[in-house]
């Protein structure tokens, strides 16, 4: 056996192989010829299996570099490509897997900015947005959603009532769940402050297997106030006109039936008389609430002279003051001037001096006060009658609200006198208040602005 040879093998098969091989040459007949033939097949098994080991080394390193990149792109590494230039077919195999890259990379780019434009969209809307898995736990709220129903904190993956309890959320999220079309309904929320919630719910999508439910919340809070108002105020005019227009049409009814004498044919006429004048009265200031609260007489400001405008109104109302039995005067001797719609503020000043003679008994005391306060006038009118419930006193401002109700009607009020003076002090720039004690008197104070220098 040449010393190259088993170099060879030594270097093949190591040490122990060596050794195994001498044992077996010296049992082996025919010399050196058999030596030389055993070692050039182990020679050749071994060449045969480094040629394998390099070939297998050689296909897998190849796939081991795209399941590293594989890795990376799913990990959003927006840098993670095949660097190859091989130029072989495995180049191919790099420009395939470097364009599905790109194209990753262009498809998390657009759902990133799908998501900020989502995210910016809810943000502003004012509608509260819930979104439910078909597991029926949260997806998505939005900011308004937390404001309405007062949800703060972590809120994903949790079930509805566990954030929100109340009923009839539940039950309108149940109901969409289990209907193909949207359904709605007004909710009550009560908290820190009471509100009205329109709900709408649907499932998605609206035919198949149900993937989750969409509810948006909007607050109706204002709107159905309107609407209430708007139907009680057709509701109280209603009933204000009808109750003259009844008694008009018994008294002619009467004076149609048959004779009567001078004097009872003079008394229905005053009945009648008065009636008509109460459903004109009641018809001028329906017509004056509705042109003010609609805009339609905007203010025309100039210099008044308060005291002065008050002192007139005064004098003008020494008659009905004194069939009443009271007494009235302006204690301000006088004031900077208000810049003012002159009219406004003598409707505001006869409103409510007509209010303080109407609303107190005999011997009462009327008087109206104007201060000066910053840059506004402060104007107060005062009486000692019959004063104002506490429970009255947040509702004295709405139309057709009466604290008397049949002491009202028997004095010829309205109703609409206070929704008036409030609606034009505010058209003026001003506020309104109203203190009072019952039995003891009311006082209502306003501010109109002061007249520049």
């Amino acid at each position: 056996m040449s010393r190259i040879h088993f170099k060879v093998f030594v270097l093949v098969a190591g040490a122990s192989g060596a050794e195994w091989l001498l044992g077996l040459l010296a049992a082996l007949p025919g010399g050196e010829d058999g030596a030389r033939v055993l070692i050039a097949l182990v020679a050749a098994v071994a060449l045969a299996f480094l040629v394998s080991r390099r070939i297998a080394r050689m296909a897998t390193e190849p796939l081991a570099s795209v399941a590293e990149v594989a890795r990376r792109i799913a990990a959003g590494d927006p840098e993670a490509r095949l660097l190859w230039n091989l130029h072989d077919e495995r180049d191919a195999v790099a420009s395939i897997v470097n364009r599905m890259a790109d194209q990753v990379q262009s498809d998390l780019g657009a759902t990133r900015r799908n998501v900020q434009q989502l995210e910016a969209v809810m943000g502003e809307m004012i509608e509260g947005v819930l979104v439910l898995d078909s597991s029926e736990r949260i997806v998505l709220v939005n900011n308004a959603f937390r404001e309405l129903f007062g949800v703060w904190g972590e809120v994903q993956g949790r079930p509805v009532l566990e954030l929100i309890r109340l009923p009839a959320v539940d039950d309108l999220l149940t109901r969409a769940r289990d209907s193909a079309r949207p359904v709605f309904e007004d909710i009550d929320v009560r908290g820190h402050v009471a509100r009205t919630v329109w709900g709408r719910a649907a499932r998605f999508p609206s035919a198949g297997p149900r993937a989750g439910t969409l509810a948006v919340f909007h607050d109706v809070t204002e709107i159905r106030r309107v609407d209430r108002v708007r139907r009680d105020f057709i509701a109280n005019a209603s009933h204000e006109l009808r109750t003259p227009l009844t008694s008009i049409q018994g008294y002619v009814e009467s004076l149609a039936s048959g004779p009567m004498t001078p004097a009872e044919v003079a008394s229905h006429l005053a009945v009648i008389q008065r009636n008509a004048h109460r459903m004109r009265d009641l018809i001028d200031d329906l017509m004056d609430l509705s042109r003010i609260e609609s805009g339609g007489d905007a203010p025309d400001p100039s210099r008044v002279d308060v005291v002065r405008l008050a002192r007139t109104l005064v004098a003008d109302a020494k008659p009905r003051l004194a069939r009443a039995k009271l007494e009235a005067r302006v204690r301000s001797a006088s004031a900077p001037p208000a810049w003012a719609d002159r009219k406004a503020l003598e409707q505001v000043l006869e409103n409510l001096l007509t209010n303080a003679i109407r609303y107190s008994d005999e011997g009462a005391a009327i008087s109206i006060d104007v201060e000066p306060r910053g840059e506004m006038l402060e104007v107060s009118v005062e009486d000692t009658g019959i004063g104002i419930p506490d429970e009255a006193l947040d509702r004295i401002f709405e139309r057709f609200y009466r604290v008397d109700a049949s002491r009202s009607r028997a004095i010829g009020s309205t109703g609409l006198g206070l929704s008036i003076v409030r609606h034009l002090v505010q058209a003026m720039g001003g506020t309104i208040r109203v203190e009072s004690r019952l039995r003891e008197g009311s006082r209502f104070t306003f501010t109109v602005p002061r007249a520049p220098e």
